[in-house]
């Protein structure tokens, strides 16, 4: 018998292709090129976890774009008014969020589909109108600047330093998302989400299992938040913007709903592709939104749905070799 080719996953192979490219990206030209690039970090870190609790958990959650917010600020505050370290800021930050994001999943989470919408974005837009209204605290409208930056031994992290920095933390979240799904609280999730009623049956809370999504999610926000303070050093109150949101949201459809390989292709493609064709701000929005249109009408299940037809024609065509 002919023995079968070794062929890699498509796992392997697509974060083989994404890692390349993030790390190749930075040295493409000017300082510029390292913004993107650290930017790049931070949206997957974003969406990846909106995806935990939108795509593995099914909660309909707009309020992301909150918690990266306090997660950001948290840290500015804790470290130029109340002098602490940039990295214990780290810790104070995800506190905070995650006593907030508990504060506010407790009720919320009991509440399904469009109720559960309209409470977490209603707690979004309430976020940012605190902060503009924050005054000395927050900055206000003027928002925070000359954030003291992070120091490594005696190197200053900056530029493409920070960016392997950024580098290094978005692959710790991709290694903490992996182990988390595969343990026995990502089977409960996925229960939870596939069969509530089923899943209480076999002695599962769902109430709490979503409610432990949610501050999960909402401390790797802060996470999120904390790495863009610190790369920025100046913090505005449009990051508690609800767009931001809708935009992550966007990927994640994109990608493919609940699959970690197609939400990062995703994000990889709503992010630089139109950085590299030159689109203004106004004009990304409109090419997310266009791009949603087609992927809903030719690959309603995303780019993760797309590999996954081109991986079985693969392996049809492997084992008719």
């Amino acid at each position: 018998m002919k023995p079968k080719p070794l062929r890699p996953s498509r796992a392997a192979v697509c974060g083989g292709a994404a890692l390349a490219l993030l790390a190749v990206l930075p040295f493409w030209g000017a300082t510029y090129h390292v913004t993107v690039a650290v930017n790049v970090c931070v949206t997957l870190i974003m969406v990846l976890s909106l995806n935990l609790i939108v795509g593995y958990s099914g909660q309909f959650h707009l309020s992301h774009a909150a918690f990266f917010g306090c997660g950001a600020y948290a840290s500015a505050i804790l470290t130029k008014q109340l002098g602490m370290s940039p990295w214990w800021s780290l810790v104070g930050a995800v506190l905070i969020t995650g006593l907030l994001a508990s504060a506010v999943g407790a009720p919320v989470t009991r509440l399904k589909g469009l109720y559960l919408a309209v409470a977490t974005l209603a707690f979004s837009l309430f976020a940012e109108v605190v902060v503009n209204q924050g005054g000395t605290i927050t900055g206000g409208g003027y928002g925070i600047d000359d954030i003291p930056p992070l120091i490594l031994g005696s190197l200053s992290l900056k530029g493409k330093s920070y960016y392997a920095f950024s580098l290094i933390c978005l692959a710790l979240t991709v290694l903490f998302l992996r182990n988390l799904l595969r343990s026995k609280f990502g089977r409960e999730i996925v229960a939870v989400r596939d069969n509530a009623e089923a899943a209480e049956a076999s002695g599962i809370n769902p109430p709490l299992i979503r409610l432990l999504v949610l501050v999960t999610g909402a401390s790797i926000a802060a996470f999120g938040g904390w790495l863009h303070t610190f790369y920025y050093l100046t913090l505005s109150p449009d990051l508690l913007n609800p767009r931001w949101t809708f935009i992550w949201f966007f990927m994640v459809l994109v990608g493919g709903i609940g699959d970690t390989v197609g939400v990062v292709l995703g994000t990889l493609l709503l992010t630089l592709v139109p950085e590299f064709l030159g689109f203004a701000a106004g004009q990304t929005v409109f090419g997310i939104g266009v791009l949603m249109i087609v992927v809903c009408l030719f690959a309603p299940r995303g780019l993760a749905g797309v590999l996954r037809d081109v991986s079985r024609r693969w392996e049809t065509r492997a084992h008719a070799d």
